[in-house]
């Protein structure tokens, strides 16, 4: 039986409780440093089966072949089955598509679309379906409840389900009762919390060397069996369903919170004459909160923080709590946008008619991922208000754009009256502001992914603005209010 669409998943063949993986500390440089180091083995390889091919998948899929096993993987769309059989991945993430290759070549991992060959004597199946969230921010779990079934209906001896999806609070439970439902007389599935933590651009690196492995699972027992899937070398908390399927959403909550809040000071800082870049690094020298997700820019984006944070908050409505925090990580975050926006209406006297080039269309450097990206946000807003746009990204791509695309940034910026850097990518930090200058027709520049300071701009005749910083003080004057000094009947100076 070929699996279906909507039932894509991945399937883990269990491996033996005493099975040792090794680990790999891997240190951030270049993506030729980052994979050369030999990987972490298996200490027993057996025959694994991953169903689903996606992001999550995909690079499970190739780092378990990596690490010594033997990998099937089902894939349930036809196009991107044959993409992988033809030696093409459909992802971006640096040193994905050679392992693949590798893995391939050796004989340890193959592609397929029958659901009885890939589950075939395996104890384990990782679900790793979309779960997207509807209009209301709940997400559809519909895919994944088809996956449960599917499987549980499939299997010929027990089969423990682990949910790698994003899904709420009690969603385990729920799967669990619709895997026993569809299971044969004989057949146990059990239900476990796995959640994913890999960064796109990173994943490799996190697979191997992940900062912590949460497992929740009613058998204690079961749960340390499946954290020693994984490679060792990193804190494993165990614990109960419902905390480990929170964690995700309140992980990704707290970061988009941060990054709310760094925005929030960006905007302070430009009322006072302040220096956010400045300021930030200051709060995030600080052990007790770290300089990660300190950056104030466009606000954040990508597959995972918006769609969290939704899932965060719909879960906090359907039991009657507000998280007014959250909420407000949201709004600030909505705001980021109109912050840039009203800076080049007011620098260029509006932008209907002008032309603009915005550089930067993935929602980060490292990856090609568009998907609720701000800077593709930033584009349509632009040309929503009369702007003509044009737009560069090294990797990210975008359908039904209204702006034109070029490979160059160069060419993008040619005739533009304003331009906008709105992904970091190493290639726009390293601009010649000579260069640049002459394709333009204006010199109005905004730095919203604050990569261009301290590099001539400005004596290249640029007008350079930033997220919490190069504003005119003109724009946001300081008024304080009147302090009287007055002296006390004991003697000394106080404020009134």
């Amino acid at each position: 039986m070929a699996i279906s669409a909507a039932a894509a998943t991945l399937v883990v063949m269990k491996i033996h409780p005493d099975a040792q993986l090794g680990h790999q500390q891997f240190l951030p440089g270049t993506a030729a440093s980052m994979f050369a180091s030999p990987r972490p083995r298996a200490a027993r390889p057996t025959r694994l089966c991953v169903v689903g091919a996606g992001y999550v998948g995909l690079t499970a899929a190739a780092c378990l072949a990596e690490a010594g096993h033997t990998v099937t993987c089902l894939e349930a769309d036809p196009g991107r089955l044959a993409l992988l059989k033809a030696g093409r991945i459909p992802i971006v993430e640096p040193g994905l598509a050679e392992m693949v290759a590798r893995s391939r070549q050796a004989g340890g991992l193959r592609f397929t679309d029958e659901v009885e060959e890939a589950i075939e004597g395996t104890g384990y199946a990782l679900l790793c379906v979309g779960t997207p969230p509807g209009i209301d921010g709940k997400p559809d779990l519909r895919q994944i409840g088809d996956t449960a079934r599917q499987l549980a209906a499939a299997a010929r001896s027990d089969l423990v389900l682990i949910v790698k999806s994003t899904v709420p609070p009690g969603s385990c439970e729920a799967l669990e009762i619709l895997a026993a439902d569809a299971a044969g007389p004989d057949v146990r599935v059990p239900v476990v919390s796995n959640p994913e933590f890999l960064r796109e651009s990173r994943a490799v690196a996190d697979f191997f060397a992940p900062d912590r492995i949460v497992v929740g699972a009613d058998d204690p027992e079961l749960g340390r069996d499946v954290a020693a899937l994984y490679p060792a070398g990193c804190p494993i908390l165990v614990c109960d369903r419902r905390s480990a399927e929170l964690v995700k959403y309140a992980a990704n909550t707290f970061l988009a919170v941060k990054i709310s809040f760094a925005n929030e000071v960006a905007g302070l800082c430009e009322r006072l004459g302040a220096d956010a870049g400045r300021v930030l690094e200051g709060v995030g020298l600080d052990a007790r909160i770290g300089a990660a997700f300190l950056g104030p820019g466009l606000g954040f984006g990508g597959s995972c923080l918006p769609k969290d944070l939704s899932g965060f908050l719909a879960t906090a409505a359907s039991v009657g709590y507000e998280a007014p925090l959250a909420a407000a990580a949201r709004a600030v975050n909505g705001s980021a946008q109109e912050a840039v926006l009203a800076k080049l209406e007011l620098a260029l006297d509006g932008v209907r008619g002008r032309r603009l080039a915005v550089l930067g269309l993935a929602f980060k450097p490292g990856t090609d991922d568009t998907r609720d990206s701000p800077a593709v946000a930033l584009v349509r807003s632009l040309a929503a208000r009369g702007g003509v746009l044009s737009t560069c990204d090294p990797l990210g791509r975008c359908r039904e754009l209204p702006a034109d695309v070029f490979s160059d940034p160069y060419r993008a910026a040619r005739g533009a009256e304003g331009l906008v850097v709105a992904t970091g990518w190493p290639e726009f930090a390293q601009l010649d502001p000579v260069r640049l200058r002459a394709e333009m027709a204006g010199t109005v520049l905004v730095d919203a992914a604050g990569v261009l300071r301290g590099q001539g701009w400005r004596e290249a005749g640029f007008s350079l603005y930033g997220v919490g910083w190069g504003l005119p003080s003109s724009l946001h004057p300081v008024v304080w209010p009147p302090i009287t000094w007055a002296l006390p009947a004991a003697g000394g100076l106080s404020a009134a």
